[in-house]
């Protein structure tokens, strides 16, 4: 930056700010300072800046798997709109596992980093964390799975609604023995997804049978197919199958065809995340959509709120949005 100053003839200051995208640069100036600098092959030295200003030009993020479709999307929300603010994002794969949360919580700390955005792998929140976020001044927010009365930032989906919309549908659809292949208790987001379920059941005045919901351990599509053939070979099989998420779903639609049942005139099926593949397979799947990229937005949009104001606390539950496609609507309706 010295050098570009002083073969510009401005301060390393205004320097400084046009690096920086900051305001009240003339654009001649800001122009000749961004040729330069592309000249020299500048980059900031991120550490050293850390150093300077107490906190780095550094956003951890911590997911608990980078694979995953809606994850994947959050991120990219995420890194679209740091990037703009010549923020670097530094992520971290908690692969559902609290102690290596915690620990990747820990690391972040140590990097000085201006502040996380997490989606935590269980219901609850550390204390000791968020004491020591606190201690060192770095603000949180929190995606998709958010603590029961939790007083801080977050961003989700109404999961409640979406699993109403999806039973919903299929009862219109004129389903009326619908199962559901659930997460684990111990998600809330499966919770929310499962107790959805039951009250839209309840409000079409259909009996609620335990024989038609399946728990699922890991989420995943082996189970979806288990489950699925378990369901179909028993007395009261269903004519229609809810599934947690569209992975899940991928097993069913294997199990079915396995069996020679056609999808969706012999059983109807109606995920939740709009996977990338959810549009793709054959018949396409009726789903919930999960704005990833909207929600990774407005993640970091708190974050950056709440560097210029901590005082306050910034929430957004996005609603639900059903996506009919072919797996839900029989031909002979």
């Amino acid at each position: 930056m010295r050098d570009i100053a002083e073969k510009l003839n401005v301060s390393i200051t205004t320097v400084s700010r046009v690096l920086n995208n900051k305001p009240d640069v003339g654009e001649k100036t800001r122009k000749a300072v961004l040729e330069m600098a592309k000249n020299y092959d500048y980059s900031p030295n991120v550490m050293a800046s850390s150093l300077r200003k107490s906190k780095s030009n550094v956003i951890g993020v911590i997911l608990p798997r980078l694979e995953h479709y809606f994850f994947a999307t959050i991120l990219k929300g995420i890194v679209s709109y740091a990037q703009k603010d010549n923020f670097v994002v530094t992520v971290g794969e908690s692969s559902h596992n609290s102690k290596k949360e915690s620990e990747l919580i820990g690391k972040l700390i140590g990097l000085n980093v201006s502040g996380i955005i997490l989606s935590p792998c269980r219901n609850e929140i550390s204390i000791s964390y968020l004491k020591a976020l606190k201690q060192n001044n770095i603000p949180l927010v929190l995606v998709d799975r958010i603590p029961k009365n939790y007083q801080g930032h977050y961003v989700q989906l109404n999961d409640y609604h979406g699993a109403q919309l999806a039973v919903r549908h299929l009862i219109q659809q004129g389903y009326s023995r619908i199962a559901h292949i659930r997460g684990h208790s111990y998600s809330s987001i499966a919770e929310a997804r499962y107790q959805g379920y039951c009250h839209e059941l309840k409000s079409n005045r259909i009996d609620y049978d335990p024989s038609l919901v399946k728990t699922c351990e890991f989420v995943s599509a082996e189970e979806g197919y288990y489950f699925t053939k378990e369901l179909m070979l028993s007395p009261n099989k269903p004519d229609a199958i809810f599934t947690v998420t569209d992975e899940v779903a991928m097993g069913v639609y294997d199990a079915l065809k396995e069996m020679k049942l056609n999808i969706p005139n012999d059983v109807g099926v109606v995920g939740f995340s709009n996977s990338e593949v959810s549009n793709y397979i054959c018949p396409r799947l009726t789903t919930i959509d999960q704005p990833g990229v909207l929600i990774g937005e407005t993640a970091y949009e708190f974050l950056r709120s709440d560097f210029e104001d901590n005082s306050k606390i910034f929430q957004k539950i996005f609603e639900a949005k059903l996506l009919i496609r072919e797996s839900s609507v029989p031909s002979h309706k």
